[in-house]
């Protein structure tokens, strides 16, 4: 599920990643789209994923992507 996330790669806005992000979800799972908002929360709450965003000068608005939030290693 997270592969699939981060693959969306980066988008224009925070909103367009959730849009998206629900719709990678839907195709993974075949589940409604409460459901994948429900996932997609569930992910986020939980830390498992993570939006980044970044400015880039070339463009007037920022972009957002999903990024896999790695637990520390264990020692």
């Amino acid at each position: 599920m997270c592969a699939a996330l981060v693959g969306l790669g980066w988008l224009e806005n925070d909103h367009a990643l959730h849009a998206e992000g629900v719709l990678a979800v839907r195709d993974v799972l075949q589940c409604s789209q409460d459901d994948a908002k429900t996932v997609l929360r569930d992910l986020r709450v939980r830390n498992v994923i993570d939006v980044a965003t970044t400015t880039d000068d070339r463009k007037p608005t920022p972009t957002a992507q999903l990024r896999w939030v790695r637990p520390p290693a264990q020692i």
